[in-house]
């Protein structure tokens, strides 16, 4: 029995085979052939590349012509100044978020450890609307939020329900490159539109037709800064009410305002249901976390549900109660008054330092709100040439003029400040004086 039952094994296992009327054998082809890699006829390792001629669906085209641009920021394990849209995860609340955390694992029910309801959590979807209403002025009832992946996966929701390849969209120029690139996947035409002193000069498109959706940054437009005005919020709402279209309202970051109280949002003076609220937790948590929300009217919440399944079912059960108790319990409110206090100064530190070792070379003005500052160049210096001999000398600054589709006047640089300390901005602002004085620039 010993016997026959490791014969039954290496059977099992791929090691033995056998020959009707001769036998048992080894195999020919043991199982630990299959985990080497192939070697080419030269004896190289076979690349992963494969000479074919791919058929790939217009997704997959518009997807193959984009992906450096796609992979441009993704995937940095490292904070280096003045990368953008980075939080102090140094000072985040670890110790809070971890009793909770450990208070939730210990305690778990089964259903959290099972499938759940693809628009979220209940008790997170109920903290959410709670919050959005008080903090930002939204008018929704808890069932109108979805928990979602980030931002990106509620763009990615909008572009696979709402719009056709017939459609037109409106987008700022400049504008969030993660935007355009989403909802231009759907096949529709992407139309930039410039931004003056009120926001997005949605009126220059008037003349054109089937313009489906347009998108806007309105309370801290990216990557500018500025705030649309109340009269352009008002005529937008118009606007896309006349003609049947969607507006997508990217809050990004709006809970960092330093001048007053967050302005509210403009899905909270939407009267008609054309305002589709996106917020994301990546910039007051930790872009990690990837929980974010949609705010949807009331009459599109089984269509983005039911597209919300089949994206990937729901966000992990866990992480969503944590953040639920979080915010419930009135620990999130508590690291957005901090984090303000703190990205304010940082923000004052970096004014500082660029005002007393780039004056002259760098033009960089206080902002009300947000998590980074423009920096204009000297009119004809390439703002992207200048960013990429600033990333050889440590300096992580991106350039103005890759957010526009078309040219803009002057070249800048983004200078993000929330997630480095004084020590990393004055060593960041003395990289940069390296650089932009030297003649090369």
């Amino acid at each position: 029995m010993t016997v026959m039952s490791a014969y039954e094994q290496l059977f099992a296992e791929g090691y033995l085979e056998g020959k009707i009327g001769s036998g048992t054998y080894v195999a020919s082809h043991l199982p630990e052939d299959f985990l080497q890699l192939p070697k080419e006829a030269k004896g190289g390792v076979r690349s992963g590349r494969i000479k074919r001629n791919l058929k790939l669906s217009d997704y997959g085209k518009y997807l193959s012509d984009r992906t450096g641009m796609i992979r441009r920021n993704h995937g940095a394990t490292e904070f280096i100044p003045f990368q953008h849209g980075l939080t102090a995860i140094d000072q985040f609340p670890f110790d809070v978020w971890l009793k909770i955390a450990q208070r939730h694992l210990k305690y778990t029910q089964p259903s959290t450890l099972g499938y759940g309801e693809s628009g979220g959590l209940r008790s997170l979807r109920e903290a959410i609307a709670e919050h959005l209403r008080s903090a930002r002025g939204v008018q929704c009832r808890w069932e109108q939020v979805i928990v979602t992946n980030g931002a990106q996966q509620a763009l990615d929701l909008i572009s696979r329900v709402l719009l056709t390849p017939e459609d037109r969209i409106l987008t700022e120029d400049p504008g969030y490159l993660g935007a355009r690139d989403i909802l231009g996947g759907s096949g529709c035409e992407v139309v930039p539109v410039p931004i003056d002193e009120e926001g997005i000069a949605f009126q220059q498109a008037s003349h054109l037709r089937n313009v489906r959706l347009i998108y806007v940054t309105p309370s801290h437009q990216f990557p500018l800064g500025g705030t649309m005005s109340l009269t352009r919020r008002l005529q937008l709402l118009e606007w896309a009410r006349d003609r049947e279209a969607w507006i997508v309202e990217d809050d990004y970051d709006s809970e960092f305002r330093y001048a007053g109280r967050p302005l509210a949002s403009l899905q909270g003076l939407d009267r008609d249901g054309r305002v589709i609220y996106v917020g994301t937790f990546s910039k007051t948590i930790y872009p990690s976390l990837r929980l974010g929300c949609i705010v949807v009217p009331a009459d599109l919440v089984d269509v983005f549900t039911a597209a919300r399944a089949l994206s990937d079912l729901h966000s992990p059960l866990i992480d969503q109660s944590i953040l639920a108790a979080f915010i419930s319990e009135g620990h999130y409110a508590r690291h957005l008054r901090r984090m303000r206090t703190l990205y304010a100064s940082r923000q004052e530190m970096l004014l500082a330092e660029v005002g007393k070792h780039l004056k002259g070379f760098l033009e960089v003005s206080k902002a009300d709100a947000g998590m980074h500052l423009i920096g204009w160049l000297p009119k004809g210096v390439d703002d992207q040439d200048v960013s990429s001999k600033l990333k050889e000398h440590g300096v992580r600054a991106a350039p103005v003029s890759a957010y526009c589709i078309n040219k803009p006047k002057r070249g800048g640089l983004l200078l993000g400040y929330t997630a480095f300390n004084e020590r990393q901005i004055k060593d960041g602002v003395k990289r940069m004086v390296k650089r932009l004085t030297a003649k090369a620039v």
